[in-house]
C-alpha cells in the first residue's frame, strides 16, 4: 500500500467485499497503491492489476473515482479467474512496436467482451453511479479525436472504434442520451461500432463456449472492418491465441479432425523458431502454436495429427477449457 493519504479504508463497502472476495478465491492479500493524480475522467487505463510476490497488487494510476476503477479491476479478475477463455500471444512479429499495437487490439476486444458481464455486475452493486456515467462519458471526450472534417481515414479510426464499442456496452441501457454527440463527433466510426455491438449482443453470454464464439466473431469483423476503410489489417485470426472450449466427444477425436495446423511467417517466443498455428477448423481462430520441429517435420505432423485432442494437448502443454 502507498504512503500517501489515500489507503483501502476510503472505499465503500462494495468494493471492500470484492477485496475480501478475491482474498477468499485466491488465498492472497490484496494490496493496492495509489497515485496522486487525478484526471477528472475514466479511462480502463488507470489500474492495472497483478499477481506479485504471492499477493493480488492493484495499481492505481489515476484516483478520479476509487471505488469504481479498484472494482472494476478485481471484477475482471474474478470473471478471469473463472471457467472463460483467455487470450495469450505466443507469436512474435519480431517488431516490437507492430507485436505491441497487436496485442493491444486484441486485448481490448476480448475486455470489452467480458465487459458485458463486468459492467452489469457493477451496476448491480451500485459501483456504476450517475457521477461515473458523467466521467466514463468525458473520457471518451477528453482522449478521442474527432473524424477529419474532410471525411478521410486517419490513424485514429482503429481506436475510435475499439473506444465507441465498448461505451456502447457501458451505455447498454442509456445508449440514446449519448448516440447525438458521437454521431456529431464521429459519424463513421459510430455506425462500425453499432454493428460489432449488435454483432457481440445478439446471443447471451452464458458460457466459455458462447464467449470464445464472441470473440472470435469481433476480431474477424474488427478486422474488416479495418479493411473497408482503407487500413492495416490487425490479423487478430492468426496473431492471438484463444483457448479452445472442447466437449468429451472433441478431446476423444484426432487431431487432424478438428484443427489445421499451418507454418506462420512469424516466430514462436518461448522457442526463437517458425511458429505453427493450430486452427480451429469450424472458425479459423488461433487456438494454440508450437514451435516448427527441430528435424523429421513431415513425419513429425504426421503423428501430431493422428493423436487424440486430450492426448496432444496434454504433450504439448497447451491450455484449453471444457464445455
Amino acid at each position: 500500500m502507498s504512503e500517501n493519504k489515500f489507503t483501502t479504508t476510503m472505499l465503500n463497502g462494495q468494493t471492500q467485499s470484492l477485496i475480501q472476495a478475491v482474498e477468499a478465491q485466491t488465498n492472497h492479500p490484496v494490496t493496492i497503491e495509489f497515485a496522486d493524480k487525478k484526471a477528472g475522467y475514466l479511462r480502463h487505463d488507470q489500474a492495472q492489476l497483478v499477481l506479485r510476490d504471492g499477493a493480488v497488487h492493484v495499481k492505481v494510476f489515476d484516483i478520479t473515482e476509487l471505488n469504481y476503477t479498484v472494482a472494476h479491476e478485481l471484477l475482471h479478475f474474478l470473471l478471469v479467474a473463472r471457467n472463460v477463455p483467455q487470450v495469450a500471444f505466443n507469436l512474435t512479429t519480431g517488431k516490437q512496436d507492430l507485436d505491441l499495437k497487436l496485442m493491444t487490439v486484441g486485448v481490448e476486444l476480448y475486455d470489452s467482451v467480458l465487459h458485458f458481464a463486468v459492467y452489469r455486475d457493477q451496476r448491480n452493486r451500485g459501483l456504476i453511479t450517475e457521477e461515473d456515467e458523467e466521467l466514463y462519458f468525458k473520457g471518451i471526450l477528453a482522449t478521442l479525436q474527432p473524424e477529419p472534417a474532410d471525411g478521410h481515414n486517419d490513424g485514429w479510426m482503429s481506436f475510435r472504434l475499439l473506444t465507441l464499442f465498448d461505451a456502447l456496452i457501458f451505455f447498454a441501457e442509456q445508449q440514446e442520451a449519448i448516440l447525438p454527440k458521437l454521431q456529431e463527433l464521429y459519424p463513421k466510426t459510430l455506425q462500425a461500432a453499432q454493428k460489432l455491438y449488435e454483432l457481440a449482443s445478439t446471443k447471451p453470454l452464458v458460457d466459455a463456449h458462447a464467449m470464445r464464439r464472441t470473440v472470435v466473431k469481433l476480431y474477424k469483423a474488427f478486422d474488416q472492418q479495418l479493411e473497408r476503410w482503407g487500413l492495416v489489417s490487425m490479423y487478430l485470426t492468426d496473431f492471438v491465441t484463444l483457448t479452445p472450449v472442447l466437449s468429451d466427444r472433441q478431446l476423444r477425436l484426432e487431431v487432424r479432425q478438428l484443427f489445421t495446423i499451418y507454418h506462420s511467417e512469424w516466430t514462436a517466443k518461448l522457442h526463437h523458431r517458425s511458429g505453427y498455428i493450430g486452427r480451429w477448423k469450424n472458425d479459423e481462430q488461433n487456438s494454440f502454436v508450437i514451435p516448427e520441429p527441430q528435424k523429421n517435420a513431415p513425419e513429425t505432423f504426421t503423428r501430431l495429427y493422428e493423436m487424440k485432442v486430450a492426448d496432444f494437448m496434454e504433450r504439448m502443454g497447451l491450455e484449453y477449457l471444457k464445455k
